[in-house]
């Protein structure tokens, strides 16, 4: 099992943090964060994005298709991909989103079927040859919906078509992260805050201090 560790962010300040401690696999956008960091939803915003990942040797960069049909999807999801080999799609879980994703998965484009809410839309995920599929893990339970017994349906048809991950996204909390790693999850993305606190423990920081204070007491 290789884990995936993705950062929700469209700031290069929140990428360095992964980067540093060595567990950023990369990077996912979508308009809701982009739009949040003040930018705008077009290509030469994106290819900015391409830009700065690249010069700082991020291995993968997810982008989100827009458009309002299929033909609008697919479109913009080739331009997207034209503009680096790290790209991969992200498209909706909606009937024109699977339209367009088909086709883009046909022609050797990565993407991730985004927004997916069931264990059929994971299916046609599968069978048309998807890399990821990614759950809103939080707006689930926000939902009342039976968010782990839908992410695990998810994963069960993910293990057997060998090539698709469950990427888990709207993760609230490092005790969802460390429940459902346990559970077998994999591939997750996070928020700036999550990132931030992946790997740190106020035990560990004072076993730490406790270290430093034995090591500098030797020296006196």
């Amino acid at each position: 099992m290789t884990y995936r560790l993705f950062i929700d962010s469209a700031t290069a300040a929140d990428w360095r943090v992964g980067l540093a401690r060595g567990w950023l696999h990369g990077v996912t956008t979508n308009p809701l964060i982009l739009s949040k960091a003040g930018g705008r939803v077009d290509l030469p915003t994106a290819a900015e994005i391409v830009g700065l990942v690249r010069e700082l040797g991020i291995g993968e960069l997810q982008l989100q298709a827009t458009g309002h049909d299929a033909a609008g999807l697919l479109a913009s999801g080739k331009a997207l991909r034209h503009l680096w080999h790290g790209v991969t799609v992200k498209v909706p879980a909606t009937a024109a989103g699977f339209e367009a994703a088909a086709t883009l998965c046909r022609d050797g484009v990565p993407v991730t079927i985004t927004a997916c809410y069931t264990a059929h839309q994971t299916m046609l995920a599968a069978s048309i040859g998807a890399h990821y599929v990614a759950p809103y893990y939080g707006r689930m339970l926000d939902a009342g919906i039976d968010a782990d017994g839908r992410l695990d349906a998810m994963q069960s048809i993910a293990a057997r078509q060998g090539n698709l991950r469950v990427l888990v996204a709207s993760i609230r909390s490092l005790d969802q992260l460390e429940t459902l790693t346990a559970r077998g999850f994999d591939t997750f993305t996070l928020t700036p805050a999550l990132a931030a606190a992946v790997g740190i423990d106020p035990q560990s920081d004072g076993a730490a201090a406790d270290f430093m204070k034995a090591a500098e007491n030797t020296l006196k």
